[in-house]
């Protein structure tokens, strides 16, 4: 793959410069653009995939999407060069590998740069004459659920375009979906997500789902003559959340009344569900105490009787004169709103 230079995608006197002897702006294949779309893409789902954050789950979710959006450009436009496209299809080509790349680059994955990868593409194929109808998802929802103990119904809803196909179907982790609404922008189905062993990590669910190009209306006067389009396939992630903000553990000083002598005293304090309260009696003669959590992204904190700051998702307060030390969690949707 040749040398990127910034730039090259709007102005063709720059990009000419930095190639040196490269083939020309107006030679370059579109294809070639497109697989370095596809390779930032592809780096985003590995990267993203570990982070826990809201901008992360959108950021793999929607690399995601973007993958067969970008294969079917790719059929598209097989075998032509940039210079080919109409510069309005030349802006979203670049736009699209201008998102992506971005995206990839960045560390805190803005939620606004992985819409834009999607918004991009879609744009793109909606120009395109043998991809103006092609199914293009923008959105799903939920993108994230906290990882039930048993088996629990869930209802999703898919959006975008030129989604009203025949017989579109959804399957979570291997199990069909029931199809519940069909328009064209939007398609909705009834799930049954199976239960999750106890788990302190970010795990994911598999969505897959199927659809095909609808067809026009005049399709039926040529049926004998062409053949069904082939179905799209989107793969997508659903983030299984850990059912607790974390793991914690506890250590009293404890002053045993023999002649000044100190002991040290472990607490039971184990997991905190999200926006729940802990509440901890302090042993008698308390002097000091340590609080040691370990969030579910991993983070590790610690609060002691003398100091004890909040944290992203929980806050703890200890009071060693009520003997009293108690851990309050953030709801999971306000603990995934803090940087």
């Amino acid at each position: 793959m040749g040398k990127r230079c910034p730039g090259w995608l709007i102005l063709a006197v720059a990009f000419a410069a930095c190639a040196g002897d490269a083939d020309a702006p107006g030679s370059r294949t579109v294809a070639s653009v497109l697989e370095e779309a596809h390779s930032a893409a592809t780096e985003i789902i590995r990267d993203a995939g570990g982070q826990f954050s809201v901008g992360a789950f959108l950021a793999r979710q929607n690399a995601e999407l973007l993958v067969p959006q970008l294969a079917a450009v790719a059929a598209a436009t097989d075998g032509k060069a940039v210079s080919d496209l109409n510069d309005v299809q030349q802006s979203f080509l670049n736009g699209t590998l201008n998102a992506a790349d971005d995206m990839q680059r960045s560390e805190r994955y803005p939620r606004k740069k992985a819409t834009a990868m999607l918004a991009q593409a879609d744009a793109l194929l909606s120009t395109l004459t043998a991809t103006y109808r092609f199914p293009r998802v923008l959105d799903f929802s939920p993108r994230y659920v906290v990882a039930p103990a048993v088996p629990t119904v869930l209802d999703l809803t898919v959006s975008g375009h030129a989604l009203d196909a025949s017989g579109p179907e959804l399957s979570l982790q291997g199990k069909q979906c029931e199809v519940r609404g069909i328009t064209e922008a939007q398609l909705t189905f009834h799930c049954e997500l199976p239960g999750v062993p106890e788990t302190h990590a970010l795990a994911y669910a598999t969505l897959t789902l199927v659809t095909r190009p609808p067809r026009p209306w005049w399709a039926f006067a040529v049926d004998w003559m062409r053949s069904d389009d082939a179905p799209v396939h989107y793969t997508l992630a659903l983030a299984l959340i850990p059912r607790t903000v974390g793991g914690f553990d506890a250590m009293a000083r404890v002053n045993t009344g023999d002649a000044g002598l100190e002991a040290s005293v472990p607490l039971p304090v184990g997991d905190v569900a999200w926006g729940g309260t802990r509440d901890i009696t302090l042993p008698e003669g308390s002097i000091f105490v340590t609080l040691h959590g370990r969030q579910a992204d991993g983070r590790v904190y610690e609060d002691t009787s003398s100091e004890a700051a909040p944290h992203p998702w929980y806050a703890t307060t200890i009071d060693m004169r009520s003997r009293r030390m108690v851990i309050r969690a953030r709801a999971l949707d306000e603990a995934l709103a803090q940087p």
